[in-house]
């Protein structure tokens, strides 16, 4: 039973951790290299879409806004019935 319970524990304490670093580490690395091979157009484009969709959610946050200014002026109690 020790023969096998000794190499299992120093297996989970010392190479499990290292073999999970090295994984992570390497991942990162690819997607760093992903981000540099990516064309100015891409970023550019990216950058757009996240522009496009602050302004939305800024709309949609406005929209809730006047929705809940005028529920409270209607319904007074809409909140506690939530």
């Amino acid at each position: 039973m020790w023969a096998i319970a000794v190499p299992l524990i120093v297996f989970l304490v010392v190479v499990g951790p290292v073999w999970v670093v090295f994984h992570y580490i390497t991942v990162w690395k690819r997607m760093k290299a992903a981000q540099r091979t990516q064309s100015p157009e891409q970023t550019a484009h990216e950058k757009e879409i996240v522009a496009g969709l602050t302004q939305r959610a800024k709309r949609l946050e406005s929209r809730v806004e006047t929705l809940e200014r005028l529920l409270d002026a209607e319904v007074v109690e809409w909140r506690n019935r939530i």
